[in-house]
């Protein structure tokens, strides 16, 4: 309650919506209005014994509680909103990244765990989640153009703890291989599929953790070609982990702009056939691995050796494709439902097709 109070501010909150906020026990209104009084006043007490400076705490002002603002009292979001408002209005290089740092170093995750249920908490913990991510991405930027993979290494790793699927493991990999952290990296990434795979049927790094070659003096041209040529055969389309299947989009939608193909995104969805009108076990509805996994080589077979997919979820595949005008698009579209009509018919699966051309202007939706 106290929390709740000091997050409300000068606003306050009114009786009711403390009610709701608290989930008050009570079978009438009455009665839960009753317990909530109780409360308050068990609030005060405990205030009153706590060592607060002498002040009349938690006054009733027109069917509305607040918590007495006469001294100085800032908390850890009203920080945080305060800081973004400022980030909002000032392009500062210099400012900016300082109050980007003190956001990151405020943030500790959840909002209100206790109350991680309650729907207003839910929204609040949605705010300050996405500002942190905002803020970590923009602060990431300015360091890995400073090349301070120490303090970038250091948020990552509090990132990665904090919310743990949200993929900062890609970043974090990349410092330690930036500081020739080569085992560690190797660690994060075997640790980071473990997880995804046993959560969510993911697995984000399929490609090893390698390091450069080590040699006296400068490396040759051919020794760096060597490093870049893949190991596997070139067959089908190249796959990858998201987190880099958004930097292969981000370029090949740049190479669009000059060359002026279309690059379009593929989204492929596989479930159950008989959908949610036969009463099944979770277990029955869901796409097996195995699935994925035939259902990955059939999608790499049918587009082009220059496309790039990846796992996207536990029952989705995400694909970029380049094609020739209109007409192109309507055949590939036509190719790719033919090409895994078998494989539906024999898994008892349907595969839901979505395809929306990408280039940095516009998104227009041609399917």
């Amino acid at each position: 309650m106290l929390l709740i109070l000091l997050k409300a501010g000068k606003e306050g909150v009114s009786y009711r919506r403390l009610i709701e906020m608290l989930e008050v026990e009570g079978e009438y209104f009455e009665k839960k209005l009753s317990n909530l009084r109780s409360q308050i006043s068990k609030l005060r007490k405990f205030i009153s014994e706590t060592g607060f400076p002498e002040s009349s705490y938690l006054p009733t002002i027109k069917g509305r509680y607040y918590f007495n603002l006469e001294y100085a009292i800032e908390s850890d979001t009203g920080k945080i909103d305060r800081l973004y408002k400022r980030l909002r209005e000032q392009l500062d290089p210099n400012k900016r990244e300082a109050w980007l740092r003190e956001i990151c170093s405020i943030y500790q995750g959840e909002f209100l765990p206790s109350l991680a249920a309650e729907e207003w908490a839910v929204v609040e913990n949605s705010h300050y989640h996405e500002i942190y991510q905002k803020c970590l991405k923009e602060l990431g930027q300015i360091l890995k153009k400073q090349r301070d993979y120490t303090e970038l290494l250091q948020l990552c790793t509090k990132a990665c703890r904090l919310h743990p699927y949200d993929g900062w493991q890609a970043l974090r990999i990349d410092c330690l291989i930036a500081q020739e952290k080569y085992q560690e990296a190797q660690e994060v990434s075997r640790k980071a599929n473990e997880m995804f795979e046993k959560e969510l049927g993911v697995v984000p790094f399929r490609k090893r953790v390698g390091a450069p070659i080590k040699t006296e003096g400068r490396a040759s041209l051919l020794q760096v070609m060597e490093e870049l040529v893949e190991e596997e055969s070139s067959y089908g389309a190249y796959e990858c982990s998201y987190p880099h299947f958004i930097d292969a989009c981000q370029l090949l939608m740049r190479i669009s702009e000059r060359e002026g193909n279309s690059i379009l995104l593929l989204l492929c969805t596989l479930s159950s056939e008989s959908g949610s009108h036969v009463k099944e076990t979770s277990e029955k509805r869901q796409v097996s691995e195995r699935q994925m996994e035939q259902f990955g080589h059939i999608l790499a077979g049918l587009v082009r050796n220059q496309d790039v997919y990846t796992r996207y979820s536990k029952n989705q595949f995400l694909a970029i494709l380049t094609v020739d005008g209109d007409s192109g698009i309507s055949f590939l579209s036509r190719r790719l439902c033919r090409g895994w009509r078998e494989f539906e018919k024999r898994e008892g699966l349907t595969v839901e097709l979505e395809i929306q051309t990408l280039n940095t202007f516009a998104r227009e939706e041609v399917m």
